[in-house]
């Protein structure tokens, strides 16, 4: 399968609209609201809706989203395969997540810029054909060119097939390697 990776751009932002109000969570409804919102709230923006990835949310989370990927906010890739996107990883720089700085802050950087990549979302029919590798391999690849010096993610610590952080297999495989474990999670991080 040819897969091409692109940064998420204002220009892409209808195409990842489609993707979330279409494509990416059609085998899970509970979380077709997220919008990939949930690494982003915290309870000074938005106390009764942070970590709600449910229907009632998607107009709000989705509303939000549109305009952090305006304002390159939020951050992130689109892969492509046949003319439309069948995947997404939500990456950015570390600090931009204030989720992810309150559970993983205790992960001491020594000053270092981290590319955090917290989620990704495959469409169901394109899972196991490469497309979560392809989108690591171009974020880890973007990381470098733009001067951080760590890959950081956080796959869950017991349950390979609950995915969305990424499995623990493909980091292994990509170079990545096992730093602390913090609630439930596993935080592996690549040297770039």
């Amino acid at each position: 399968m040819d897969i091409q990776v692109h940064k998420l751009t204002k220009e892409l932002l209808d195409d990842w609209l489609f993707f979330f109000d279409h494509d990416g969570f059609t085998d899970n409804k509970e979380w077709c609201g997220c919008y990939c919102m949930c690494y982003h709230w915290n309870e000074q923006l938005n106390s009764q809706r942070a970590w709600d990835c449910s229907e009632d949310a998607s107009e709000f989370n989705r509303k939000q989203a549109v305009e952090w990927i305006k304002q390159g906010r939020m951050q992130g890739y689109l892969a492509y395969a046949e003319g439309k996107v069948v995947g997404w990883c939500n990456a950015n720089d570390k600090q931009a997540y204030d989720n992810v700085n309150f559970r993983f802050a205790e992960v001491p950087d020594g000053g270092k810029r981290v590319k955090s990549i917290v989620c990704f979302t495959i469409a169901p029919e394109y899972r196991g054909h490469g497309v979560a590798t392809a989108l690591l391999e171009h974020v880890c690849k973007d990381a470098k060119d733009d001067g951080f010096d760590l890959a950081e993610a956080y796959p869950f610590a017991h349950n390979e097939n609950h995915a969305y952080h990424g499995p623990v297999s493909m980091y292994e495989k990509n170079g990545f390697i096992l730093c602390d474990k913090i609630e439930g999670c596993m935080v592996f991080r690549k040297i770039l």
